[in-house]
């Protein structure tokens, strides 16, 4: 694997993969710009199928990648153990995830009730997000870089027309609350197309049926339970703030809103704090799972050379996103509203200020935390599980904490001032536990040297010359 010419082959695919979901999002807000509350329920909503997919995983998505490049497994036994896993306890996890929510949800909170229909296409997309994840892993770890990033590209282009197609068909009106259930069904078809789209890729490597090796099972769950873990509390940690916010926020009496719908308003507040703040990760989002699959196949001491040049460069690149976000963000949400609607602008008439707020408190942490996925990418391929689960268990427990004291009274920004805590103090973590496992000191990881940028213009400049002769 020619790791420099894949490293930015991947990310050129990410930046298009990060137009079109926001642009998705962005699309979703001026759908919802009046309508603040259902912006937060879609918001919800969005997040519930990855969240289960996340938790249904088993760790074998990460762990396929580990065994495959240490040459423990063939192709075809995973391909048919984690396809059987992907279809039989996907569906057990969608059902009971409907179950809960139709009938034990109400029970804790009766205000929370949503049309089956509502939620059960986001639970049946389950099973077919697992077989697009673990097929694409299949794809990653057997270095078919281009279309592991052309998954990706397509599970992003195919959202957008699905989400119209379904709002065209229910004849859906924003007034009436509809954007949700297009949400939820535009999941439904987008996950089924992307699993349609890497079966078919895959077909020239395996064949397409059924099976399943207990012995692979045992070794990719003896691995992967803590990379499971991991990804599910690293997702959670993410997107539970949504549902806390939802959960907590004592709603302040205001004239002609009911509780429910200013609850809902501080999730929309939060999720598109969320929303801008998640740029600056787009590096280390990009680079994490080829880094993973890179380092496993590795020596300690080439690992060691490479990961904390990764780590540096990352975390200058999401600092100055960072400043840049902060700078785009009015300029570019009010033109943006001013072209859709005359009159009075919503974007600055409800949205700047709570947004803005939350999203001042969120940067710093969500920036810090940039060293931390590629740092934790490298002790996994290192088969350091156990400090990854730490570090995220660490983010988990102080942001429950803070939520729960800033929440109530703060609402999107006592989230927000607890997800940087927690993203700081499992940064922290994350330097000790690296140095100590590498013996590399943590300066190393976080400030840029000269070089650096040498090393990136040599790369990039390799790059435009093998895509000009068309090699890449």
């Amino acid at each position: 694997m020619n790791f420099r010419r894949w490293v930015v082959f991947t990310f050129l695919i990410h930046l298009l993969v990060v137009a079109v979901d926001k642009g998705g999002g962005l699309l979703l807000y001026l759908l919802t710009r009046n309508e603040v509350d259902q912006h937060g329920r879609a918001s919800l909503l969005a997040s519930l199928p990855f969240i289960l997919m996340s938790a249904a995983n088993l760790g074998l998505a990460t762990s396929l990648v580990y065994l495959l490049r240490r040459n423990r497994f063939g192709v075809q036994k995973i391909f048919e153990t984690t396809m059987t896993v992907a279809l039989v306890w996907g569906t057990f996890i969608g059902l009971i995830a409907a179950l809960f929510v139709l009938f034990a949800l109400p029970l804790v909170r009766p205000d929370w009730t949503f049309d089956p229909w509502l939620v059960v296409p986001m639970c049946a997309a389950v099973p077919l997000l697992l077989v697009a994840s673990y097929g694409n892993s299949i794809q990653l770890a057997t270095d078919r870089i281009k279309d592991y990033g052309a998954v990706h590209l397509v599970s992003s282009l195919a959202y957008l027309p699905a989400f119209f197609a379904i709002f065209v068909v229910l004849g859906a009106s924003v007034s009436e609350g509809d954007v949700p259930m297009a949400v939820s069904w535009g999941r439904l078809v987008t996950a089924a197309v992307v699993a349609l789209v890497v079966l078919t890729m895959l077909r020239s490597m395996v064949k397409m049926r059924l099976g399943f090796d207990p012995l692979f099972f045992r070794a990719g769950c003896s691995y992967g339970w803590r990379a499971n873990l991991n990804s599910t509390i690293t997702y959670l940690n993410h997107r539970l703030d949504l549902m806390i916010v939802g959960a907590l926020y004592v709603a302040p009496v205001a004239a002609g809103k009911e509780a429910n719908n200013l609850v809902l308003e501080q999730v929309a507040f939060y999720s598109m704090a969320v929303t801008w703040a998640e740029l600056v990760w787009h590096f280390p989002e990009a680079m994490r799972d080829l880094f993973f699959s890179k380092v496993a196949g590795s020596t300690h001491e080439q690992a060691k050379l490479l990961t904390p040049v990764f780590a540096r460069i990352g975390l200058f690149i999401s600092l100055l996103g960072g400043l840049a976000v902060i700078q785009l963000i009015d300029p570019v949400m009010g033109t943006i509203t001013a072209l859709v609607q005359s009159g009075t602008n919503p974007w600055y008439e409800n949205w700047s200020i709570p947004v803005g707020q939350s999203l001042l408190v969120l940067l710093p942490g969500t920036v810090a935390f940039t060293v931390s996925k590629l740092l934790q990418a490298d002790l996994a391929a290192r088969d350091k599980l156990q400090q990854c689960v730490n570090a995220q268990f660490m983010v988990l427990a102080v942001m429950l904490m803070l939520d729960a004291a800033l929440v109530p009274d703060y609402g999107a920004v006592g989230a927000a001032a607890a997800s940087t805590v927690a993203y700081v103090v499992a940064t922290i973590y994350t330097l000790w536990v690296y140095s100590r496992e590498t013996g590399t000191s943590s300066w190393k990881c976080l400030f840029v040297h000269a070089e650096d940028f040498r090393y990136v213009g040599d790369v990039f400049r390799s790059v435009m010359k093998k895509i000009r002769r068309g090699k890449l």
